[in-house]
């Protein structure tokens, strides 16, 4: 059986047409910023290392929604995380016994971790919000990035501390 240029042709214009409407039709998943979060400090476990395994779910989430959402605002997926975090505090703080919280009714921000005695090794971990820029970030976004991750990176220390304690 002989088949001409032409079948070719059409054989191929209709698989690459096809596909392109199929691939239409199918909505994009958006990727689950939150739950990736969730799971992957999780599974960090109370080892010296935990703070930077910390460190890289929320910079791994960040960029995971970032590939999903391609052509989002580059501040899109940076504000799912900080919200994220700041979810995550807000629900859990109250939950660390008062004698380990430093003395802080609420988790401390960036700024107050740079000047604690005892959390300023961590605040070299916060981006300063001063002199940072991203392009297509506004500044208060950076800024709240800092807070929120030095809060959040305040409660793991104290929930390990508190597992620590109560074994």
């Amino acid at each position: 059986m002989k088949f001409s240029l032409k079948t070719y042709w059409i054989v191929g214009l209709s698989v690459v047409f096809g596909t392109q409407l199929a691939a239409e039709t199918v909505e994009n998943p958006k990727f689950e910023t939150a739950s990736f979060l969730t799971t992957c400090t999780e599974f960090v476990p109370n080892v010296p290392l935990a703070i930077p395994m910390d460190a890289q779910c929320i910079s791994q989430g960040r960029k995971m929604c970032e590939l999903a959402a391609f052509n989002a605002p580059p501040e899109s997926c940076l504000l799912e995380v900080i919200n994220w975090m700041q979810n995550e505090v807000g629900s859990k703080w109250s939950l660390i016994p008062e004698d380990i919280r430093l003395d802080h009714s609420e988790p401390p921000t960036a700024e107050e971790m740079a000047n604690s005695a005892m959390l300023a090794s961590l605040s070299s971990m916060m981006p300063n919000c001063e002199t940072v820029q991203i392009d297509g970030v506004s500044k208060q976004a950076v800024c709240d990035y800092s807070d929120a991750l030095a809060g959040w990176h305040t409660l793991r220390i104290l929930q390990r501390s508190a597992s620590d304690i109560n074994q």
